[in-house]
């Protein structure tokens, strides 16, 4: 990044600079929170997988909650708009409890969802590539849908072996995320001075 102090800046510039560049210390806050869930995700993939299945569950539930409460609440809209949010409540719920009840069930059920994606939307891209001749980018489109089919098959043969290395996939890119954010909030320190 050149230096700013080194351009011909207005006062109204620099005085945006400088506040920008006050900022560094949330941005170092959440570049280091960020490397840390990274550190983590990467060293626990499974209890990581096993955690996120858990927070969608109760997530579900509360929301659905909030959905029935809303619908006996709100006395504006007709009874039948109440009745849907009360069964999309209840149905929010159900299904949190479900998968509050059946975790790896739930984590097997998300890794096979995600491989069929996989597989039809590889065919889908190869084909379509295929069929296009004069598509630019046309081989690696095709590639990517041989490439998004393997990877279909392998997560549908090894649901579990697929979701904990995307898990690590996952926690790689969280800790490079948080290193750059940790490598901005220098740089934003030094707008601060400006």
């Amino acid at each position: 990044m050149s230096d700013p102090t080194a351009v011909n800046l207005s006062p109204s510039d620099r005085d945006i600079l400088r506040i920008v560049g006050k900022s560094w210390g949330w941005v170092l806050f959440f570049g280091v929170v960020t490397l840390g869930l990274g550190i983590v995700v990467t060293l626990h993939p499974k209890d990581t997988i096993y955690a996120f299945a858990v927070v969608v569950g109760i997530w579900l539930f509360v929301a659905g909650l909030f959905r029935i409460i809303l619908a006996i609440a709100d006395s504006e809209d007709t009874g039948g708009e109440r009745w849907l949010t009360a069964l999309l409540g209840l149905v929010s719920v159900v299904i949190g409890i479900l998968v509050l009840h059946h975790t790896d069930e739930t984590i097997t059920t998300l890794a096979f969802l995600l491989g069929l994606f996989w597989v039809i939307g590889g065919i889908i891209e190869f084909f379509t590539a295929y069929s296009d001749r004069g598509a630019p980018a046309r081989v690696w489109r095709i590639a990517m849908g041989v490439l998004a089919f393997a990877a279909g098959v392998v997560t549908l043969v090894w649901p579990h072996l697929t979701v904990n290395a995307l898990a690590v996939i996952i926690g790689i890119w969280l800790i490079i995320y948080g290193l750059l954010e940790l490598v901005l909030s220098l740089q934003l320190r030094k707008l601060a001075s400006i």
